[in-house]
Order: structure tokens, then sequence, then C-alpha cells
């Protein structure tokens, strides 16, 4: 089969490759469509530790192609979409509910090979079947969003806090569209004046790019999500919340940041972690069916396998959102 293997960083090659067998447990997937990740992006220049050579690629939808001896539930012909963290079930970890942070965890595309190939092997637990109406351009987003949906049910937004989501990049926007099922007064903030008319046309109430400007309401908001991964985004939160405030980081910093941990105490603030998701696909699929999140005007191109590696290099352009990669 054809995929993408990552040899070494800053080195992606499209090769001919062994077909993978399912074991008795697992189903092999035809890829159909996968969508370019930030650890993806992370992996490729160095920035990720991964065991090279490697197929990257976590986010995808595809036509079940064979399962194993002991999978009565799937069957060959079936659209389906991945959940692409395997958790142990036993450890402590999974015992409270907490799998996202299992201790065996098992990243595809991270710790084993991914889905940008023809061919993906996962396990019969880790597929959920997609709407037959449901295209592959509107499936593949199901994953991203189970991360936002996450952070949202930690959020606990009520109907009149003043909500901020700062970033308006992919996982931003998705934040955006799913809070405001709880609020009407959300604002976006970003760098990038392209992606703030993007976010008003999602909803957000006010937008800011100035960062002076967005500090002329420090204070004022009850709850933020944090979707930047800026070393300084924590205690950007920090200082525009309001006392009381919830505050949910979903993005990864690369770096440490000191934060003023004296206003946390004297606001009352909460601060809450949100790292990927639980159970959330299937209500991503519900959510994607219902036609309640507008993906597709995240979609910024759509390229082919070959394609990946320029994809890649150039994953930092101002104008790109959601590179979806087909394959099949």
């Amino acid at each position: 089969m054809k995929a993408a293997v990552i040899k070494a960083i800053g080195n992606i090659e499209v090769n001919d490759v062994q077909v993978p067998v399912p074991g008795p447990d697992e189903v092999r997937v035809q890829v159909k469509l996968g969508g370019i990740c930030g650890s993806d992006n992370s992996m490729f220049h160095g920035k990720l530790e991964a065991p090279f050579p490697l197929i990257p690629g976590h986010e995808a939808v595809g036509l079940i192609d064979a399962a194993g001896n002991n999978v009565r539930h799937l069957h060959p012909g079936q659209r389906v979409t991945i959940h692409p963290n395997y958790f142990c079930g036993v450890c402590e970890m999974c015992r409270k509910g907490l799998t996202n942070i299992c201790s065996s965890k098992i990243r595809l595309g991270v710790d084993i090979d991914g889905v940008f190939a023809e061919y993906a092997v996962v396990p019969a637990s880790a597929v959920f079947q997609v709407p037959e109406e449901m295209p592959d351009e509107v499936a593949v987003f199901a994953e991203p969003l189970a991360v936002c949906l996450h952070g949202i049910k930690k959020a606990g937004i009520k109907k009149a806090d003043r909500v901020l989501v700062l970033g308006a990049g992919v996982i931003g926007q998705l934040c955006l569209q799913t809070a405001k099922a709880y609020s009407d007064n959300i604002t976006s903030s970003d760098l990038l004046d392209s992606r703030l008319e993007l976010a008003r046309s999602m909803g957000a109430a006010r937008v800011f790019g100035d960062s002076d400007e967005l500090y002329s309401h420090q204070g004022e908001f009850d709850v933020i999500f944090e979707t930047t991964g800026s070393p300084a985004g924590l205690n950007e939160c920090i200082e525009l919340a309001a006392p009381g405030a919830v505050i949910v980081t979903l993005g990864l910093p690369a770096l440490e940041y000191p934060v003023s941990t004296v206003k946390i105490v004297r606001k009352e603030l909460t601060i809450k972690g949100s790292m990927i998701y639980t159970t959330e696909i299937p209500e991503s699929l519900e959510l994607l069916a219902q036609g309640r999140i507008d993906s597709s005007s995240l979609v910024s191109s759509s390229i082919s396998l070959e394609e990946l590696g320029e994809a890649l290099k150039h994953f930092d352009e101002p104008s790109r959102m959601k590179t979806l990669v087909r394959i099949s």
C-alpha cells in the first residue's frame, strides 16, 4: 500500500509498505480522508518525540476493509471514524474514568503507525460508525470536535457568562461554536484578521485582534478557553478573567511560563486542564449530523497524500486552517 512515512525530523516520503493485517480484536480501515493536526506538525519538526520511521496521522474517516476473528459487531463496508487514543481500561486513571490520561495510553500516529496511508489497523473498540448521509469532509472533524466538547463540559458555562475564546484556529473556532449552545456572549481573540472575520461569521459577539483593545476588558470574562498553546496564554487568561472565573486550557505550550499566583488566589480563579477527550466522539458525530457545527468553513485546502510533506513544511502559514488529505 501507499503510505506517508516520516523517516527523520523534517523528512517525510510516500513509500510502498506492507498492508497491515488485523489481529483478532482489530479491524483494518481503508482510509478515505484524513486531517492534519498540530501534533503531526510537531512530530515532523521534532517538537514531539516519536519512534521514526512512522506513519503519522490520527484524524480520519474510512471504510472497514477486514475484521479480526473476534469482531462480531462490525463488518466490511461500514464507514467509520476512529478514536485514536487507546487506553488500557484497568489502570487507576482508567478506573476513575480518566481514560484520556491512561498511564499506558497508545497514540495512533504518534506511538504507532497512523492513518496517512491507504490502510490502517485499529482496535474494533476504537471505531465509530459514521451516519450514512454525512460527507467524509464533515465526519473527519469528529475527533477535533471531541477535544472541544471535553473542554466545554469542564467549563460549566451558564447562560449569563461572558465567554472568551483565546485563539481562533480550528480548535478555537470549534470551541466558539460549541459554547454558543450555552451563551450568546462570546468573544474571540486572535492576531489574524482573517480568523477573526471567520469567528464573527461563526457567531462571536465581539472579536479582538489588538491586544491593547482586548486588555481594556481586563477582569471581564467569566469563562475563558485558552486554545493557542502560547507560553504566555495562561497568564493572559489570568489577567483577563473576572473574579470567580473558570479558565480551561486546551493548548499545550512548549515552554514553561511564570503566572501570577497572587491573582489566582485573590480572584478565586478555577484553572482546568483539558486533555483530548474521553467519551465525546459519539456526541461529536451527533452534533455534526444535526448540522449544528459549520466544519466546511474551517477547511482551507484539500491535498493528496503526495503533497503532505509540503503542507507540513508550510503548516504555520497564516491562511491555513484545516488541511484535509485525500488518500483513497
